[in-house]
């Protein structure tokens, strides 16, 4: 939240979230975690009035 905030004072643009849960990661629950707690950070950003539209999940594609 305070990050959030932050950056509102500074007027500065936040258009998204972006994480990386660990190269390998084959536990679908860690995902649904990591982007639940980024929805967390849209709707603080929402509160504040940035318009936010990226989620980057980070790492590639498991093959």
């Amino acid at each position: 939240t305070l990050l959030v905030e932050r950056a509102k004072e500074l007027d500065l643009a936040i258009v998204g979230v972006s994480f990386h849960v660990g190269s390998g990661c084959t536990d679908p629950e860690t995902f649904v975690q990591a982007i639940s707690d980024a929805r967390c950070v849209f709707d603080m950003g929402a509160e504040l009035g940035f318009d936010m539209y990226l989620l980057d999940i980070g790492g590639g594609p498991v093959c």
